[in-house]
């Protein structure tokens, strides 16, 4: 077996272990507290792009006064004609034909209103463009109104994330290994593969100096299944019985491979958007009790989604893919390294939460906005691997990745910890 490199490593992911489960609070509290965060963020941005000669101005300020030239800060609502709706959903009650679901409810026709804490207004103009944004995101907008009581916006200014630490040289190479969608239920169809990954993870490849250099396996979700449980009705009990027996079945095989790839070197587990864990946005870990053999080695931890953690100076943040996946339903962004680009410009992990995306209804704080700038900023189970060095208006470059589905394309992803470059790593068998 390869001897790893040391790292220092420290778990930041604190703000996203839940200290209460009270689910009867209403999402306003929510808004109110990102809005009031990231208004204490943009303010003196605001002011330093755009000088202190223009006023910053609540909503309640203008009363519908015309040529009035200010700053906004405010988050942004989407109206949009076919967004998932609770009363559609009970429609057949009215006696009326229910729509289909539809994968993308993003039109052009949607229409961008602007918030604050007492009022709302509708914004236009070229600059805007309705369907690459998504409701949730709060930034400052620079225009003037109108007679007919638009906003007229002549320019945006985004969060970009906090302030980001600089990498101190190591000259040594340290990679961090990114897996997402196991799929373990279906992990017969490529068995070999896996066979191959956990091989190529010991060094037993002849990939001795490589395998010296991983410092860290991430399993970004998905492990147990990668896509929805076909519906089954309630009288067919075998049939969820057999399923529940399969789920079980698969648990137990991935215990085995969490705890082979923990002998080897560190591994955390995010839970996934279809694994048997709680639904909202932040999941919490798997109960130890679900991985036995593997929670016995003090390499292997069970994480949350979203999870953060720093390696040496690096500073690692990502999750399963619900929040890129939900932006991909709402806008007309072109793929989903965009839409993870977009969340950091954005200054926040889940923008859709709570309006599409499910979450806990915090009261007192809102853990996904990003106080500071990652190195690395990942997202799992997507359709294929994208990666793009993003570099901020103030020169901060992050590692983005979008993690490939394992089931889909037999594929991992590696991340060189300093100099920051990424690349794929295929391990696809194939069959005669």
């Amino acid at each position: 077996m390869a001897q790893r490199r040391e790292t220092n490593y420290e778990n930041l992911s604190a703000q996203f272990r839940l200290k209460a489960h009270d689910y009867q609070k209403q999402f306003c509290h929510l808004y109110a507290h990102r809005l009031a965060e990231m208004t204490r963020l943009l303010s003196p941005l605001a002011q330093e792009k755009w000088g202190r000669q223009e006023p910053i101005k609540k909503l309640c300020e203008l009363r519908g006064e015309q040529d009035v030239h200010c700053i906004l800060i405010g988050t942004i609502y989407k109206h949009q004609a076919h967004k998932p709706s609770i009363l559609r959903d009970i429609s057949e009650e009215n006696q009326l034909a229910p729509q289909p679901p539809r994968q993308n409810y993003s039109e052009p026709e949607d229409k961008v209103v602007l918030e604050d804490e007492l009022q709302r207004v509708r914004l236009q103009g070229e600059l805007l463009q309705s369907q690459l944004m998504a409701t949730g995101v709060v930034c400052a907008v620079l225009g003037g109104t109108d007679s007919e009581g638009f906003f007229n916006v002549e320019d945006m200014l985004y969060y970009e994330s906090g302030p980001q630490k600089p990498l101190k040289a190591k000259n040594s190479s340290r990679l961090l290994v990114l897996v997402s969608g196991l799929d373990q239920l279906q992990a017969h169809t490529f068995a070999d593969a896996l066979n191959l990954f956990q091989y190529w993870l010991a060094g037993s490849f002849g990939n001795g100096k490589e395998a010296g250099s991983m410092v860290r396996l991430i399993v970004a979700g998905n492990s147990v299944r990668a896509s929805a449980v076909a519906h089954v009705p309630t009288l067919q009990v075998a049939r969820t019985q057999a399923n529940a027996n399969d789920t079980v079945q698969a648990v137990t095989q991935l215990d085995k491979w969490f705890a082979a790839w923990a002998r080897s070197l560190p591994v955390d587990i995010l839970p996934g958007a279809y694994d048997p864990a709680n639904f909202m946005l932040p999941q919490q870990p798997f109960h130890k009790c679900m991985f036995p053999e593997a929670a016995k080695l003090s390499s292997f931890q069970a994480v949350t989604n979203p999870y953060s953690c720093r390696l040496d100076e690096t500073l690692v943040l990502g999750t399963a893919g619900q929040n890129v996946s939900d932006l991909l339903r709402s806008t007309s962004l072109s793929s989903a390294l965009e839409a993870l680009r977009c969340t950091l410009k954005w200054g926040h992990v889940a923008p859709t939460a709570p309006d599409t995306l499910a979450c806990y209804p915090y009261i007192d704080s809102d853990p996904f906005i990003l106080r500071e700038c990652p190195h690395v900023y990942f997202a799992g189970n997507c359709d294929s691997f994208e990666t793009d060095l993003h570099e901020s208006s103030s020169g901060q470059r992050t590692r983005l990745v979008c993690v490939p589905s394992f089931s889909r394309t037999q594929s991992v992803a590696v991340v060189d910890l300093e100099t920051l470059a990424c690349r794929q790593v295929n391990f696809s068998v194939e069959s005669d």
